[in-house]
């Protein structure tokens, strides 16, 4: 007191000589100011929420020159010669002058800002000033320091966690809750830590185990369950976005709930957390990668994509790359860096080119903007269950034995081979044609065995084919005409034409079917702005795009694709040669059924093109499907122009054609020779090498080798196709250049930025790459002030239901600073040390007199402590929204333990998913799950972004569209009607009713009792069993006079009741478990 008296006076004496003139009420605060003036916790939490949008970080908005969130710049000269701050001199520091004064030219912040500071803040500068101004960096970016507390002994202290709390609880003249009784105890933590009830064994063994080490024994039995891992796997899904369907447009189905049974085994295993998160961001890029590691890559995977026609592919794919640098960030750095994509944060030390460089670690996957609207895109991960892993390996080594065979047939034939002459007939050659179009006319031209056809506006057709790019209301204005050709007529494409198709007698090939095609073609294409289609049968979007397709590409480029779905499994070639336009040129390929890139050849003027193999990763079936792949269809053959009218890329050809042939077989180099000199100008020789291929591999014991390979790969091809796959991260042998751009638009880049971590942070140690598994080692680098903090903060909250920071997403300047930030330090630290053992976390949490106290106090601390924030008391908080759920069915004994699968639908009001879906048809209509899939945990129920479970929603369940770490919390009516009415609910009070008589068929008291301690595990009191013995009674007068409504109650739900002769006694104890199931005790966390 006497020291704030002293500092009173000489402020007065120096504010008077100096000529500043301090209101009265500002003086009156700085006598109530602690001592010391600490500038994290008291003076920049001020500047940055009252000065930093005009004097912070971002340059745009920066005015005066000033900038308030560097300590060289703050207390430098202004343009006006003044200084802002100046240590120890109040008189000196313009930045009093302006807070102080009612002059609005002169007033900081200024009026037209609408911001203000209070007497205390004004007093805080003052002070801070005075005292020195002591600069320090903010608290989240220096590195955690191991400070240790007070020493003062306690008995009743079980860690160190207790001995911080009591010292922040003695300074605010607070003190501890004594611990909570036993039966609080097992109830808190057992739902705590595994999301369940405890049941009434569990209980009484915890009240009879008396020998020391009870409550520890404890802790291990629930941390060694499934249902822990279940509960951290909750926590985990809503911030990695988990969902199974795609969001935003089409909303359709997605299938990543392996990536989600990775989560719930790697913590059954205690699975450290830095290898937990490495995994995440960069399993794939580990040395030999396993498929496991590979799965956990799918977290990076689980962001809304889009499926709508029309958008730009490049826009939205850099919408996944952003979404992942900044799921990335608030869930491993707590910075909010989203404010960064558009300018420099306004707050925090992140500039733009920070954000980009950070950007630059997720932007080398192979992926689409546009997606179809139902299904998983590449890259893509198989996971064959044990018997398919067995088969499939059973059958690669009958391929890879039949390979053997093969390669040493042809070495042997070719051996045997002596000079020959004779080349193959035309006859030979078209033994295996099957489509001949050589444009003479525009009507069927005959082959051997059927007619084909090429279709023009002219012909009769059905009306999808008059119409342009699938615009119901746009007529082409063009058609395809006759001109000269290579020989007779050609085709000519000259404007913007409806479709031309061959009729649909040319088979669909498998990619387990060798065909050939050749034919001649001259582009008059100079323009690099789009692909010309050849011909193909490739889909759209919503076919994901799959069949076999053959285009130039924008700069005239070979390209042949052979696709299940783009881009993760196909085959994608293009020629390292490009053809030159308005020249004729022959463009063929052949493919030899094998599924590899090396099995195809691409031809101009009857020579192999060299090329590159783009996509080498083709395994399931290429024949073209319906939408969202519901079976398949017969999909005829496009000459000129794509399918793909929904997403713009109409592959318009602008030229003319001539001399299509098609094969069902793998044409060899001399056949594609014989085919190009039949209408060259010019006539190529024929060399030995081309005679000896064509002998060998039209030699009898080469083709029944060769006819057995094929159907051992088909036999493979059909195995693998009913095989999961799931969306996981792949590098791109090539990085991909990343940008800065203009206000975050993505047809706005302005420079190439390296890839980097912010500035701010500590560099990346030597020798690390710049990828993801670089940026994951760098997260756990001894020197990163922010990923253990972050962590430990979060499973804290997971406990207490507030972390340590209350703004787990925000540990910049705009976030709340720590409530105990020694605590804070030591608990990172102690993790870290721990080797990232999340148990070990947990456990010294729940083990602290802090973590055990009572969860009642009195007005006096409430007035003092409201929000709970010094922990003088045990939190109480309402359970999360699939806790209350799973209390209900396992109260009921309806609920399942099977762990892991594929998600469930349990009930929910009809006509929810049609009424919000009109594109995804996959999931048009909800389908109920049945038998024991209708009693999972909550965590397994499926979530559709765009309609998630209503019941859940209702308790502030996420629709995982974002990284979320902390939930919202809300109170509502409907919640109670929920509960009440909710058919999952009402069948669980049900089947709880029935269990309730089971315990004890005549005494009442006992029923009642057994009830209410189940749902409470508590004694009831003698005024409670009271009370609901007369509930009881009231409703079974009601339903034995009324039996037609108690039969309405037993049969609600799909479980069927035991008690069906009971109908009243169960109907009425019905009401009985559902006002149980209401009860704050049952569904709050004390």
């Amino acid at each position: 007191m006497f020291l704030r008296k002293s500092f009173c006076l000489i402020l007065v004496f120096v504010l008077s000589k100096c000529s500043v003139d301090i209101p009265k009420e500002v003086a009156l605060e700085i006598e109530s100011l602690p001592e010391s003036i600490d500038f994290n916790y008291h003076v920049k939490p001020i500047l940055s929420d009252r000065c930093y949008a005009c004097h912070g970080p971002d340059a745009k908005t920066r005015k005066a020159g000033l900038r308030l969130d560097l300590e060289s710049v703050a207390f430098s000269k202004l343009q006006t010669n003044n200084r802002a701050f100046v240590k120890g001199s109040i008189y000196r520091s313009e930045s009093i002058h302006r807070i102080l004064s009612d002059d609005p030219d002169i007033q900081m912040p200024p009026p037209e800002s609408n911001l203000n500071l209070s007497n205390r803040e004004r007093a805080i500068l003052i002070k801070w000033i005075d005292q020195g101004a002591e600069w320090k960096d903010h608290w989240a970016f220096l590195p955690p320091e191991r400070k240790f507390p007070s020493q003062e002994s306690q008995q009743f202290f079980s860690n160190e966690i207790d001995q911080f709390v009591y010292d922040k609880l003695k300074e605010k003249k607070l003190d501890f809750e004594p611990i909570a009784d036993k039966e609080t105890l097992v109830r808190r933590l057992t739902f705590d830590l595994t999301g369940l009830p405890p049941t009434i064994k569990q209980i009484n063994k915890f009240l009879s185990d008396t020998l020391d080490g009870s409550y520890e024994r404890l802790v291990d039995r629930l941390m060694g369950s499934s249902a822990f891992a279940e509960r951290l796997t909750l926590d985990w899904l809503d911030l990695s976005r988990y969902a199974d369907s795609h969001g935003l447009h089409a909303d359709g189905l997605r299938t990543m709930w392996p990536w989600r049974d990775w989560v719930i085994k790697a913590f059954e295993n205690n699975m450290p957390y830095d290898q937990f998160v490495t995994l995440q961001l960069a399993g794939d890029l580990l040395p030999n990668a396993t498929r496991e590691q590979k799965l956990a890559t799918a977290f990076n995977r689980n962001s809304p994509m889009t499926a709508e026609g029309g958008v730009i592919d490049e826009e939205w794919r850099l919408h996944y790359v952003f979404d992942r640098t900044e799921t990335f960030s608030t869930a491993f750095l707590g910075l909010t860096v989203a404010c960064a994509k558009c300018h420099d944060h306004k707050f925090d030390p992140i500039s733009q080119k920070d954000y980009y460089q950070l950007s630059g670690f997720f932007n080398n996957i192979r992926e689409l903007g546009m997606t179809g609207d139902d299904g998983n895109y590449g890259p893509l991960l198989y996971l064959p269950n044990d018997d398919q892993e067995e088969n499939l390996n059973d059958l690669n080594k009958v391929v890879n034995k039949t390979k053997f065979k093969l390669d040493l047939t042809k070495k042997e034939l070719s051996d045997l081979y002596k000079y020959v002459n004779d080349l193959p007939s035309k006859n030979q050659i078209d033994k295996n044609l099957i489509g001949y179009y050589p444009f003479d006319k525009i009507n069927p031209v005959k082959t051997k065995k059927n007619s084909q056809y090429i279709i023009s506006e002219k012909s009769s057709l059905k009306p999808d084919y008059f119409i342009l790019d699938e615009n119901r209301n746009v007529k082409a204005k063009q058609s395809p005409k006759l001109v000269k050709g290579v020989s007779g007529k050609a085709l000519e494409f000259s404007g913007d034409y409806d479709r031309v198709r061959i009729e649909k007698e040319i088979p669909s090939f498998e990619w387990t079917d060798p065909f050939s095609i050749s034919m001649w073609a001259q582009t008059y294409q100079k323009k690099e702005n789009s692909r010309q289609f050849l011909l193909g049968t490739t889909g759209g979007k919503n076919n994901w795009w799959r069949g076999w397709d053959f285009y130039l590409d924008d700069k005239n480029y070979v390209n042949l694709r052979l696709i299940n779905i783009a881009p993760g499994n196909m085959i994608h070639i293009k020629s390292k040669e490009n053809i030159k336009v308005h020249e004729w040129n022959q463009l063929a390929f052949s493919y030899d059924g094998t599924g590899k890139a090396k099995g195809v050849k691409i031809y101009k003027n009857g020579r192999a093109f060299d090329f590159i193999a783009k996509i080498d990763n083709l395994s399931k079936s290429i024949k073209p499907v319906t939408a969202s792949g519901l079976k398949l269809e017969k999909r005829p053959i496009l000459i000129g122009k794509t399918y793909e009218g929904s997403t713009g890329d109409n592959g318009l050809f602008m030229g003319k054609m001539d001399e299509i042939r098609i094969y069902k077989k793998e044409l060899t180099d001399l056949e594609m020779r014989i085919l190009y000199n039949q209408h060259s100008k010019t006539k190529d020789k024929y060399e030995q090498e081309l005679i000896k291929e064509y002998w060998i591999k039209n030699n009898p014991k080469y083709t029944s080798l060769k006819k057995e390979l094929l159907k051992n790969l088909n036999s493979w091809r059909e195995k693998i196709e009913p095989v999961v796959e799931v969306m996981v991260m792949e590098e791109m042998s090539k990085p991909r250049k990343t940008f800065l751009y203009n206000r975050g638009n993505y047809n706005e880049p302005s420079k190439v930025v390296k890839t980097n971590t912010p500035e701010i942070l500590p560099k990346m140690k030597d020798g690390y790459k710049k990828n993801r598994l670089g940026l994951a080692r760098w997260l756990f680098q001894d020197d990163n002030p922010l990923t253990s903090r972050v962590a430990v903060n979060r499973y804290w909250q997971l406990i207490f239901g507030n972390g340590l920071v209350s703004t787990p997403t925000d540990f910049g300047v705009q976030g709340s600073l720590p409530s105990h930030p020694e605590l804070l330090d030591w608990l990172s630290l102690y993790f870290i040390d721990k080797n990232w053992n999340i148990r070990d976390l947990i456990k010294i949490i729940v083990s602290s007199r802090t973590y055990k106290q009572k969860s009642l106090f009195g007005k006096e601390k409430n007035s003092i402590d409201p929000n709970n924030i010094y922990l003088s008391r045990a939190s109480s908080h309402r359970l999360p929204a699939e806790m209350i759920r799973d209390n209900a069915l396992a109260l009921s004994g309806l609920l399942s333990k099977k762990v892991g699968g594929p998600s469930v639908k349990p009930y929910q009001p009809k006509g929810l998913w049609k009424e919000k879906n009109t594109f995804s048809l996959r999931l048009l209509e909800y389908k109920e799950s049945q038998g024991e899939d209708l009693y999972r945990r909550g965590m397994y129920t499926f979530i559709k972004r765009g309609s998630p479970p209503p019941s859940l929603i209702t308790f502030d369940a996420t629709s995982r569209e974002i990284c979320i770490i902390k939930r919202e919390k809300t109170s509502s009516p409907l919640q109670s009607l929920v509960l009440l009415n909710d058919t999952q609910f009402f069948e669980a009070s049900r089947v709880f009713a029935e269990r309730i008589i089971s315990q004890s068929k005549n005494d009442l008291s006992d029923q009642i009792i057994y009830g209410f301690r189940l749902a409470t595990s508590r004694f009831p009191k003698e005024s409670e069993v009271k009370l609901l013995k007369e509930l009881y009674l009231n409703k079974l007068s009601f339903y034995k006079k009324n039996k037609g409504e108690a039969y309405k109650v037993i049969n609600i739900g799909a479980s069927k009741t035991k008690f069906y002769k009971k109908a009243p006694q169960v109907a009425a104890m019905t009401m009985v478990a559902n006002t149980l199931l209401n009860l704050n005790e049952s569904y709050y966390k004390y």
